[in-house]
């Protein structure tokens, strides 16, 4: 079973202390007086010495009046809903800007595009040598189901050098791809061996060759998709041009 489209654009992070000390004073001497009219010989008390006095008060510190202590209250940390890595984002599905037929999808990319796919995969990087001497398309595909391969037919034309309103048809290119999960893009170019250039001329003067003279007007157009959904035996990948004789 088959599924097929039809594309007809063309490429491109205090310690609180207190010091006390205790003094005692000297104290002065005093004289008893006898009331007897004889006078006696005055004698002398004896000074009364006083004991000194010892201070029970020695340096003490101030022990600071301990306040109840409150629990810390643990607030619960905010988890963020950027804590967990967030995955990139699915591409856009269904896709916009493609043509589509029972959930198959292929579109022509712009020359913006195709520089990008180009710089990313270094297959195509390489595949597209090719086109610089031979006429490539490209295109890109999808679809909601797995197709086990893909079959891509397309024309090459130009331009009629008599009549500017007219093509010319120069041969037909059958284009296959590998097997692609649901939902997954592939980027595919469509490489034929219709040449850019005309061929080679040697210079009769010189005898060297002349500066290749570029065909204007070449193009690959007239592009169906087709996903097949058996397998085939045939060799994947591969890009088959058949020129109109």
């Amino acid at each position: 079973m088959k599924i097929r489209i039809f594309i007809s654009v063309l490429l491109a992070t205090t310690l609180f202390a207190t010091s006390s000390s205790a003094v005692t004073p000297t104290p002065k001497p005093t004289t008893k007086v006898s009331k007897k009219a004889t006078p006696k010989p005055a004698t002398s008390a004896k000074p009364a010495t006083a004991k000194p006095s010892v201070s029970s008060s020695a340096s003490t510190t101030k022990k600071p009046t301990k306040k109840p202590t409150k629990k810390p209250v643990k607030k619960k940390k905010k988890v963020k809903k950027t804590a967990t890595p967030i995955p990139s984002p699915s591409p856009v599905w269904p896709p916009v800007g493609f043509t589509t037929n029972a959930g198959i999808y292929a579109k022509i990319p712009t020359v913006k595009e195709l520089r990008g796919l180009l710089s990313a995969k270094l297959k195509l990087a390489e595949d597209v040598k090719k086109c610089e001497k031979n006429a490539c398309g490209a295109v890109v595909v999808a679809a909601d189901i797995q197709c086990r391969w893909w079959e891509i037919r397309s024309t090459v034309s130009m331009i009629d050098p008599s009549d500017p309103a007219k093509k010319l048809l120069l041969g037909s290119l059958r284009t296959t791809h590998k097997s692609l999960s649901p939902k997954t893009y592939a980027n595919i170019l469509l490489i034929s061996e219709e040449p850019l250039y005309l061929p080679p001329a040697i210079d009769p003067a010189t005898n060297q060759e002349l500066t290749p003279i570029a065909r204007t007007g070449i193009s690959v157009g007239g592009i169906s998709v087709t996903c097949h959904k058996a397998a085939t035996n045939e060799t994947i990948p591969t890009n088959i041009y058949t020129p109109f004789k």
